[in-house]
């Protein structure tokens, strides 16, 4: 469970944006100040570009390439991990290119007797 009591956002600035990246999971961002044009590029390779700014909350599915330019001074996020799956790098910044997959998260669905250790 995830819980956060004053979450603290990190800064970005025109000369210091998020770069391209994606994740081995799902991520959400707060937007809590500030403008910038949001990119994501989908799993068919289609480029989107939007507007984000203070109060807007974007959920990026993993493995899908996202990144922001900040428009004003400064652009305060606060980003929050999903479900870390089985398998996944660490979390943080990976690059299509170096890593050479795309990751696709899935549901495996346990028997209730095997979830509870073979009780009934």
């Amino acid at each position: 469970m995830a819980f956060f009591r004053k979450p603290q956002p990190l800064r970005f600035t025109p000369t210091s944006p998020v770069e391209m990246h994606f994740h081995d999971h799902d991520e959400t961002w707060i937007m809590m100040g500030g403008k910038g044009i949001a990119t994501m590029i989908d799993r068919d390779g289609m480029t989107t570009e939007f507007e984000i700014e203070d109060g807007d909350i974007w959920m990026v599915e993993a493995g899908v390439e996202h990144g922001v330019m900040p428009t004003t001074d400064e652009l305060l996020i606060f980003p929050f991990n999903g479900t870390i799956p089985l398998g996944s790098h660490k979390p943080g910044h990976y690059y299509l290119e170096k890593e050479q997959y795309m990751p696709v998260m899935c549901v495996a669905k346990v028997p209730i007797e095997e979830y509870r250790g073979g009780k009934k």
